[in-house]
């Protein structure tokens, strides 16, 4: 997708809410946090590991939907504290550390954050829980284009939030945001707020490492430096999204990434220990921001094929730039999101139909899909 076009759709400065944007965290800030040892964390939970939100309430008192879906979520929302050795303009070493957030998506210490918080080039990566406890994480997969990334701690019994249906996500929708905004002092702030719009897409990141996110969330909840890889939650207390980024020069414009993307991944890397998706070999965009590429453009649904990338399963099936892809392995798609998602939940190279409109007909081709090379 043109970068050019993108930045034409989002005139103002996007950034990505970065752990390393709390540069003014210190070795004090982390005192304050109050680290204990490492050892054995245990909660109490259902048998399955689900956590259920079930709360009993005075007789009498009902609680507001926030406050029920806080209390439900707050034990499954942790804050990242990354370290990272950088030279200064004399070449003398300095430690630099970052505060991210992320959210527990498996009881045996699978969490879900962004690319950006944990990075490529972290010394070492902790996690603080929600009781004060802390322990060291390693990172299983990471995709700077989606900005998500799993990471793992070696813990059982960890009370693990409930992932809902991005799918179903509506414009004026409750949206509740936790995360560690601005430093460890403010570790899992509640933020409230509706959903904005959906299908979002801008570009973030320095001009030479841009990277173009597409399908996005956007939510008024307050997001701030901190809030990255935190939950963005519906008011049934499940996962809609991972907040990733907010306009810099203005109020109430967050963007979060939808969890389908999200959930055949966390099935690989939970079962596999890796995730290596199918690959189509086309560059499009879904009717959401057709109008803005050519408005001569008749895209009531689909994918539009803005590039076909030489040697890939597309150009191999005979798909052209200007194709509108309808169906993929018998799955309608109407967007980008929805793309994604059919080919991230296949786990393994194969024939499958693809549905395309050309010149008015709706024609029919076979496509053999194969594993995204490196660097994709």
């Amino acid at each position: 997708m043109s970068k050019a076009w993108i930045t034409r759709l989002y005139p103002y400065i996007l950034v990505a809410v970065v752990a390393g944007a709390v540069g003014g965290v210190t070795a004090g800030n982390l005192q304050d946090s109050g680290r204990v040892q490492q050892r054995p964390i245990q909660y109490h939970r259902q048998e399955d590991g689900q956590n259920s939100g079930r709360i009993v309430y005075p007789e009498g008192e009902k609680p507001g939907i926030v406050r029920a879906v806080a209390e439900k979520n707050i034990a499954t929302v942790v804050s990242i504290v990354t370290m990272e050795i950088k030279r200064d303009e004399i070449f003398n070493p300095t430690e630099v550390r970052g505060i991210g957030s992320g959210v527990i998506i498996q009881s045996d210490g699978y969490i879900l954050t962004n690319d950006h918080v944990v990075g490529t080039k972290a010394r070492e990566i902790n996690v603080l829980f929600e009781n004060g406890q802390e322990m060291a994480a390693v990172v299983l997969w990471q995709d700077p284009a989606l900005d998500l990334a799993i990471i793992k701690v070696d813990a059982a019994g960890l009370p693990q939030a409930e992932l809902g249906d991005s799918n179903e996500v509506a414009v004026g929708d409750i949206a509740i945001a936790i995360g560690s905004p601005l430093g460890l002092r403010f570790q899992r702030t509640v933020t409230s707020g509706v959903v904005s719009a959906l299908n979002r897409s801008l570009t973030v990141g320095a001009q030479s490492e841009e990277v173009i996110m597409e399908d996005l969330i956007q939510t008024d909840a307050s997001i701030n430096p901190g809030n990255s890889g935190g939950p963005l939650l519906n008011a049934r207390g499940q996962v809609i999204g991972i907040n990733s980024a907010k306009a810099s020069d203005a109020e109430g414009i967050g963007f979060a990434v939808p969890i389908n993307i999200a959930k055949p991944i966390i099935k690989q890397v939970v079962e596999k220990g890796y995730f290596r998706p199918m690959y189509l070999g086309i560059d499009g965009y879904d009717r959401e921001i057709a109008g803005y590429y050519n408005t001569d453009i008749d895209i009531q649904n689909g994918i539009y094929v803005v590039k076909v990338h030489k040697n890939t399963p597309a150009s191999d099936a005979g798909i052209r730039e200007g194709d509108i892809i309808l169906e993929l392995d018998g799955q309608r798609l109407d967007s980008m999101v929805k793309m994604r998602s059919v080919l991230f939940s296949m786990d393994r190279p194969g024939k499958v139909d693809i549905s395309i409109k050309r010149d008015g007909r709706v024609i029919t081709r076979q496509v053999e899909l194969t594993l995204r090379p490196e660097g994709f």
